[in-house]
Formats: C-alpha cells, structure tokens, sequence
C-alpha cells in the first residue's frame, strides 16, 4: 500500500470514528450525557457543552456536527442520534474494507 493511501486511510478511520466513540456504549447511554436537563431532547447548547468538555473538540465544530445530526430544528432525538451513529459506524466499517481491498491488490 502506498504511504498516501495508507494516511488517507488512517485519516478517515479517526474522521468517521467521531460518532462511533472507542468505548463502549449505546446511543441512550451518549444521549443521556447531552441531555443535562433530561427533557428528552437535545438542544445545540447542551451538544456543545459535554463536546467540548475535554478540550478536544472545539465549539464551533461541535455545532456544525449537531446541525449534521438534528437538522435546522435545534434539537436533537434519541432517533437523530441513534442514525447518525448507525451511519458513523456503517461508513467506518466501509472504509476499513475498503483500505484492507487497497492493500491486499497492493500485495
């Protein structure tokens, strides 16, 4: 495998891994965490807020990331999450077949 395609590879494992977080846990469990007032929604401010908690991620990615996720009207459903996860994981388990296909016609 090339050393482009093997950075293009990895940069796209840790890209789509944003939603598909390492450890385990289920999309209730994360939505939980984003739902400080347990109202059943998610808004973009609580989003944000648990996001960027650690410092990894900065505030104006964490908006963009919950307008991708909830849409135009501000608030983000278990149902929103669970697609967008669903998704993350779906095109993270593409890109991997797709880079071990790569390498293995490299071979």
């Amino acid at each position: 495998m090339s050393k482009l395609k093997l950075i293009t590879c990895t940069g796209a494992f840790f890209g789509l891994g944003a939603l598909t977080i390492a450890h385990a846990g289920s999309p209730a469990d994360y939505f939980k965490k984003y739902d400080a007032n347990a109202d059943g929604v998610v808004t973009e401010a609580e989003f944000v807020a648990v996001s960027t908690a650690k410092g990894k991620v900065s505030a104006a990615d964490a908006s963009s990331k919950f307008v991708k996720i909830a849409g135009t009207d501000g608030q983000m459903t278990l149902v929103e999450l669970e697609t967008a996860m669903s998704a993350a994981k779906k095109a993270k388990a593409k890109e991997k077949a797709k880079c071990h296909d790569d390498k293995d016609s490299a071979a």
